[in-house]
């Protein structure tokens, strides 16, 4: 492949914007990637910091997916325990309610426990 600027000579690498072939005075070499001198040095360094925060919260979303499955057990287990105590027994529907919530949460937890199981392997 040849220099998309200068045909005589052999490319080095190629630009991480545009993809274009570059010899070593036509690229900049910016730790996360090859670029055109000038014109796409910002855009490849924008694309090291979206991957950057990318692989930053993806890093933190199995301890971040966990906390819809609690936050449905405790509103679940307030509903069973609200209708339970003001109604004297479980046939009412604020029992009933707080008993879907909870069996809605433990199959969450699961599912989710199994999905991120998965990705570490």
């Amino acid at each position: 492949m040849h220099c998309f600027n200068h045909h005589d000579r052999e490319a080095v690498g190629s630009c991480k914007a545009c993809a274009k072939g570059l010899c070593p005075e036509c690229l900049v070499d910016l730790e996360t990637g090859l670029s055109c001198k000038g014109p796409h040095e910002e855009i490849v360094k924008s694309y090291a910091a979206i991957l950057s925060f990318n692989s930053r919260t993806i890093a933190g979303a199995p301890k971040n997916f966990y906390l819809p499955a609690i936050f449905t057990a405790v509103m679940g287990s307030l509903f069973m325990w609200y209708g339970y105590s003001q109604y004297n027994g479980i046939q009412n529907i604020l029992f009933a309610m707080g008993a879907v919530f909870f069996i809605y949460a433990c199959v969450l937890f699961v599912r989710t426990r199994a999905i991120y199981s998965g990705n570490r392997a």
